[in-house]
């Protein structure tokens, strides 16, 4: 997944309905690191503009069209 990539919710939800663009590369949460709520866990973070505003979302909750 890259800047510019047109994507879909699997299970779109409030700002998530529609396609959205991303805006920023995938990014490891800041849960995951030393010190946060769950460093056992690795998930990343996505930028995305939907057609009702910007939201952060989980990666594997939206694909690629």
């Amino acid at each position: 997944m890259k800047v510019g990539d047109l994507v879909v919710s699997d299970g779109a939800r409030g700002r998530m309905e529609g396609v959205g663009i991303v805006m920023e590369s995938p990014r490891l949460s800041e849960d995951c690191f030393p010190g946060g709520e769950a460093v056992d866990e690795t998930y990343y973070i996505v930028k995305v503009l939907w057609p009702a505003g910007i939201d952060e979302c989980f990666e594997e909750d939206i694909e690629v069209v």
